[in-house]
This record gives structure tokens, C-alpha cells and sequence, in this order.
């Protein structure tokens, strides 16, 4: 499907919405859809672009109240692979938009229905809810779905993001989840095996997330060693990765400056490989993960509730606290930046 099938979906939407006066027909059937809180009927407004990247558990009111008000008062559409309709309440109490739906999209012939196509097309912003990435991949990488979804984001300019796998899925490279989620432990004594599996993020990420690797449920799944797995792994001559940790309860907005605020009661933690230094010493199957480098292997960030990032220097514009992150054969360690 081409960018030009999609606007002219979009346009027939808004045809589809209008019916002879006095004339009693039928609601339009909306496939996909699993519920709409709000009203039906189409509204055409123009929305701030910004991303929003959730840790997991409990949305934080601050950071989507501003995701949805972006949305200026237009209609948001959540997309997820399992699930129920929770969000449509939440987010129409939190914020004057003119809708919330859930679609519930579990097939490529779901993901690639021309009529929730254009559906969606018709978003002023896109949600995608937790669950499991594979699910993601399997079902909505190279369908019609996909070819919405960055129309919405890159031509509409609409925000978009999502919380936990909704998240991970939108960096320049993702953990997949193709073999079953995977353990710090696990990855740092094999960092070959089979389940750090590696792709390339969905939807086309832009610019500015590019070089980063998304995990969410940072801290409270100890996955510090593995997101320098995937990092390490991620290595390639004209790739050089860096990874964005999202705490649960947190979340992460990035303006169309590329400006991340961090909102919640966790942390987001920005780690900067120092590539000056060298890749890492063992990368090899089988074998413990080696990448210390003197103990400063990684520039670790921890970004609080306020603080704000500069994606396009990699610099923090407050004053977090600082750290240095390594592994000495499997063992992770981080330490204070006491320069």
C-alpha cells in the first residue's frame, strides 16, 4: 500500500460520516474495534507532534494528560494485540479529546483491513498498549498497518507512542521477544544466546530514536545487563547503539525539538557507550559478556521526575546524577561518576 492509498482512505472517512438529510441508516461497521468511548462520528484537528515512551504498570496522569492534549481535542486510537478496552475511560476523564477507540488487531488480515485502515488514518494520535513485541512483529510489521502508522506520525504529524512492548517496539533497534523474554543473567553469561534476539525497531523510527535500544520495566526486572547485551550486540561499523531504561510508573516525552521530559515515580536511565575506548573486550558465544573498559565502558544518565534530555547532543540540560556502567566477565556492575 502506497502513502497515497492511505490519504485517500483518510479521505473517504470523512465521506463516510455524511448521510442524505433525514435519511435512518446504519452504524458503519468499524472492524477491529472493540469500543469507543467519546463520540463516533470523525473530527479533523491539528495535532503537536511528541513521542511518548511508558515504562510499564501504572500510567503516570501528568504524561499522558499532555500526550492526549497534543491530540487537540481530536480523536486518539489505541492499538494492541490482547487486551481489553481499560484506556478509553481513562483517557477520555483525562483529557477534552473528542474520542477514544481500541482496536484489538491479533492478525496480519486484521492488521491489513482496509476499512480499519482507514479508521485509524483518521487519528489525531496513536497509542500502543503493552503485551508482548513478538505479537507485534508477528502480526503488524509489513502489513497496511504499518504503512498508517508512519503516514500518522512522519505526514500527519500526529503523536504517538506507547507503554512496556508498546514502547520497546520504537527504537532504531528492538528485543523482539522472537524466543521468550530473557534475563540480565542469562544474557550476560550468553549474549549469543538464543533469546537476545535483535531487529530492527517497527514503523520507521525517526531520527531522533535512531540509535536507541527501548527497555522498559527497567529497575524492577534488573535488566541493566541486559540492555548492555543488546547494546554490545548491536555494534555494527555504521551502527553505534545507545540505550533509553524506562523505570514502570515513569514516562518519557520527546517534543518535536527532541527534548525528553521525564514524568512518574521512577527513573529513565540514558546509557552512552564511549565507543573512543573500544568494543567490547569478549563478545564471543558461550562466554561471558566482557565490556569494563576501565570501568567506564557506558555514560549511564538517571533522569528523575522533571528532568529533561537533549536526544540530539545526548546531553542532560538539568542535573541528573551521572554513572559509569561495565560487565567484567557476566557481572555487571555501575558505578557514581565521582569526577
Amino acid at each position: 500500500m502506497k502513502l497515497q492509498t492511505v490519504s485517500t482512505m483518510l479521505m473517504l472517512a470523512v465521506a463516510c460520516g455524511a448521510t442524505p438529510s433525514g435519511s435512518m441508516t446504519e452504524p458503519e461497521p468499524r472492524p477491529g474495534s472493540i469500543g469507543v468511548s467519546g463520540a463516533v462520528a470523525d473530527t479533523l484537528t491539528t495535532p503537536t507532534p511528541l513521542i511518548f515512551l511508558g515504562g510499564g504498570s501504572t500510567d503516570q496522569d501528568d504524561a499522558m494528560r499532555r500526550f492526549l492534549d497534543a491530540a487537540s481535542g481530536g480523536d486518539v486510537s489505541v492499538i494492541r494485540a490482547s487486551g481489553s478496552t481499560g484506556y478509553n475511560e481513562y483517557m477520555t476523564g483525562l483529557s477534552r479529546i473528542h474520542s477514544a477507540e481500541t482496536f484489538l488487531l491479533t492478525t496480519r488480515e486484521a492488521a491489513s483491513n482496509p476499512v480499519t485502515n482507514m479508521l485509524l488514518a483518521q487519528s489525531e494520535a496513536l497509542f500502543i498498549a503493552g503485551g508482548d513485541q513478538w505479537n507485534y512483529v508477528q502480526h503488524w510489521s509489513g502489513t497496511p498497518l504499518d504503512v498508517t502508522i508512519r503516514t500518522l506520525k512522519d505526514v500527519k504529524r500526529a503523536p504517538y507512542g506507547g507503554t512496556s512492548a508498546g514502547a520497546m517496539i520504537l527504537g532504531g533497534r528492538m528485543f523482539d521477544a522472537s524466543n521468550g523474554s530473557v534475563t540480565s543473567a542469562e544474557a550476560l553469561a550468553n549474549p549469543f544466546d538464543p533469546k537476545v534476539s535483535l531487529r530492527a525497531g517497527l514503523f520507521g523510527p525517526p531520527p531522533i530514536l535512531q540509535p536507541f535500544l527501548i527497555d522498559t520495566h527497567f529497575s524492577e526486572r534488573d535488566r541493566e545487563g541486559r540492555l548492555m547485551v543488546f547494546l554490545a550486540r548491536s555494534i555494527q561499523p555504521e551502527y553505534a547503539p545507545k540505550g533509553i531504561g524506562i523505570d514502570e510508573k515513569t514516562a518519557f516525552i520527546i517534543d518535536s525539538d527532541g527534548i525528553g521530559t521525564v514524568y512518574g515515580m521512577g527513573f529513565v536511565w540514558v546509557y552512552l557507550p564511549d565507543f573512543s575506548l573500544g568494543a567490547p573486550e569478549t563478545l564471543t558465544a558461550e562466554t561471558p559478556l566482557t565490556w569494563n573498559r576501565g570501568g567506564r565502558a557506558v555514560r549511564v544518565w538517571k533522569l528523575g521526575n522533571g528532568d529533561r534530555f537533549d536526544l540530539n547532543t545526548f546531553l542532560p540540560l538539568d542535573r541528573p546524577s551521572g554513572y559509569y556502567a561495565s560487565v567484567s566477565n557476566g557481572v555487571f556492575s555501575i558505578t557514581a561518576d565521582s569526577d
